[in-house]
């Protein structure tokens, strides 16, 4: 990679999707989405996918938040709060 391509490149955090103990795999998300729109595209992927049980989310200080498939509003509020 040049000097030139580094300052396009974009840093993606990412949401790993689980069943039980089990990864079954991992979305990019781009640094400039917000944690909000990170956490609602979690919650739309464990709607698609009913054998998934939780996702693990990496905000943009690498702090990992786990997110079950039974949060409430409030538990997706205060992590789309408290996440940076």
């Amino acid at each position: 990679m040049t000097a030139g391509e580094s300052s396009h490149y974009k840093r993606h955090r990412k949401i790993s999707l689980y069943n039980g103990d089990e990864k079954l795999s991992d979305i990019g998300v781009p640094s400039s989405e917000s944690n909000g729109q990170a956490l609602r595209r979690a919650m739309m992927e464990m709607e698609r996918s009913p054998i998934l049980t939780h996702a693990v989310f990496r905000d943009r200080n690498g702090k990992l938040w786990v997110l079950p498939r039974s949060a409430s509003i409030f538990k997706r509020l205060h992590i789309s709060i408290l996440a940076h």
